[in-house]
């Protein structure tokens, strides 16, 4: 293979990983506003979840969230530990 080959392929994925951490602060900050009881977008408290779903007893679940007022909707991807132990 070409050296210049190598180095764009070399550019273009730590450009792809560095816009991936990015991507998943940005949706860690929102959980947590989410978490205080506020919308990320427009920072009124009229944020409900909308839907929770799980495929078992334990481990993670994914749960939407949407605000009343502006129509922020996210989803996110929640770990739950479990109390009594998974079966």
């Amino acid at each position: 293979m070409d050296i210049y080959l190598l180095a764009f392929l070399l550019i273009v994925l730590i450009g792809s990983v560095t816009v991936y951490i990015y991507y998943l602060k940005e949706k860690h900050a929102h959980l947590n506003t989410i978490e205080r009881g506020f919308c990320p977008k427009c920072q009124q408290d009229s944020i409900v979840m909308t839907d929770k779903r799980a495929g078992g007893s334990c481990g993670t679940k994914l749960v939407t969230y949407e605000c009343e007022i502006c129509g922020y909707t996210n989803s996110f991807s929640v770990d739950e530990s479990c109390s009594g132990g998974c079966r």
